[in-house]
């Protein structure tokens, strides 16, 4: 071998060793880097822990307990109204075949996570969803009795805040990363494993250590104390109804409770939130929830979107979600609009949809009418009181399976598929005990419109049976309504 060769293999493998020696150099500063900034995470988280226990010991604020916010559309009609039909006449038109068998709600369905302590092993175990699932619960957190009273609560976050709960903490954020659970579905994951952790009578443990793990995973929440018990005390981002509150700093703060509580009872509570609480828990589903698995789809058919359509259709469901939103806190429809839906019932439901107006080539116009009829006449008209004994807004999953929906879920449902199958914005349009939609076409359409920020949008109603596009309910034509951007 040449010398200048020899020279040539030499250098290289100096440079070689001297950029892996760099390398090593750069993953150690790296590391070093990670090191000290968890270090100094841990160190804040540490200072604010202890900060915070100083601070429950302080005496709480009395506050006032008020009942919940009714939903500014209010009941809706008990029947839907019928275009070119009087009220009457109506009032005893809409009802479904008596062959069509209806998905209605049981009495109450199973939340589907379960949990238990398995106490030998310091773990909680769970069927989350259908899916087995661990999370640690050390020793070291394990409360006893806890009053609830200032010095007590102090002296039980000071036990978790000493305790091994880190892995807890992880354990949970890894499940809401992998199965892209949204801020409710944290809520209800903790709630469910502190549940398993103690007994029916141990209420305040759970709420402390609740609200402990939704505090370390910066959650803004707080406790308060009724009478001998605590309650969860939470704000969220969105508006809520049907739930008592109390207000602070003009802060509206949740109850969640194991109890219930009488209006105007006198609530107590601390003022000053743990300093790395910032989130608001959010009820929107911003993500599809991967939960139960393919196995856990349910095929429901829908007779007459079939009719309609012209070909036999069903749509695949996600039953254990459709029971996780059985009790979920009401909100403004916007929540609803804004959740995503399932994928699987999303491509079956817009795969028929853009198929039809595909084939018969219609245009926008056209188009949009056919969807209107097909949401006033796919589903059966239902109060929020004749399905659930309560005001409940359906989530688009939640109609398809029941099958049933009223003003308020048709909006919603309509909307999506003009968004999804046309590409027209819309707007709602808020009437007492009624909402409609409005469509912003790309020329003039015959009808009634309403102009919202510059643009004209044209009236389309789901629950005006067989109304086509423009047609008002008559008792609305002459009041104004409230518009709400869907965007």
């Amino acid at each position: 071998m040449g010398k200048s060769v020899k020279f040539i293999l030499g250098f290289a493998m100096l440079f070689l060793c001297l950029n892996l020696n760099a390398q090593d150099d750069r993953r150690k500063a790296y590391e070093d880097f990670i090191n000290q900034r968890t270090a100094e995470f841990e160190n804040w988280r540490d200072k604010a822990n202890a900060e915070f226990t100083s601070y429950l010991e302080k005496a709480w604020e009395e506050f006032m307990v008020q009942t919940g916010r009714k939903d500014p559309i209010g009941e809706v009609p008990e029947q839907p109204e019928y275009y070119g039909k009087t009220a009457s006449e109506s009032s005893n038109a809409h009802g479904m075949p008596s062959d069509v068998e209806m998905g209605f709600p049981e009495a109450m369905l199973d939340m589907p996570i379960y949990a238990s302590m398995n106490s030998s092993e310091s773990n909680v175990d769970l069927d989350f969803f259908g899916f087995p699932e661990m999370v640690p619960f050390s020793s070291s957190m394990k409360l006893d009795e806890v009053i609830a009273k200032e010095k007590s609560v102090a002296q039980a976050w000071e036990q978790l805040s000493n305790s091994e709960y880190m892995p807890t903490v992880e354990a949970i954020n890894g499940m809401k990363d992998r199965y892209g659970l949204n801020d409710w579905a944290v809520y209800t994951l903790v709630k469910k494993i502190s549940e398993a952790v103690y007994d029916e009578s141990d209420v305040n443990q759970r709420v402390v250590t609740q609200m402990f793990l939704l505090s370390q995973m910066k959650y803004k929440v707080r406790t308060g104390s009724v009478g001998d018990e605590l309650v969860m005390l939470i704000p969220f981002a969105e508006q809520i109804y049907q739930v008592q509150y109390i207000t602070d700093k003009e802060l509206d703060m949740y109850i969640f409770g194991y109890s219930p509580l009488g209006t105007n009872t006198p609530l107590y509570t601390f003022t000053q939130d743990f300093s790395m609480g910032e989130k608001l828990i959010s009820l929107a589903f911003t993500q599809q929830m991967h939960v139960g698995g393919d196995m856990q789809y349910k095929k429901v058919n829908l007779p007459l979107w079939s009719e309609i359509l012209g070909e036999d259709f069903s749509v695949p469901i996600n039953k254990p979600y459709v029971e996780f939103t059985y009790d979920y806190p009401q909100s403004d429809l916007i929540t609803y609009h804004h959740s995503v839906v399932d994928t699987q019932t999303s491509k079956a439901v817009l795969r028929g949809v853009r198929l039809k107006i595909i084939k018969d080539g219609m245009t926008d116009e056209e188009a949009v009418a056919y969807i209107l009829n097909l949401v006033q006449n796919g589903f059966e008209y239902k109060t929020d009181y004749e399905m659930f004994g309560r005001a409940k807004p359906l989530f688009i999953e939640e109609s398809l399976y029941y099958g049933a929906n009223n003003c308020k879920d048709r909006v919603l449902i309509f909307s999506w598929l003009v968004k999804k199958t046309v590409g027209l914005e819309t707007v709602m349009l808020g009437y007492p005990n009624h909402v409609a939609c409005g469509v912003a076409f790309d020329k003039p359409v015959d009808g009634d419109t309403f102009s919202f920020e510059g643009v004209e949008y044209t009236m389309c109603d789901p629950t005006f049976i067989n109304a086509p596009v423009g047609a008002t309910m008559p008792k609305y034509r002459n009041t104004p309504p409230t518009i709400v951007s869907t965007k």
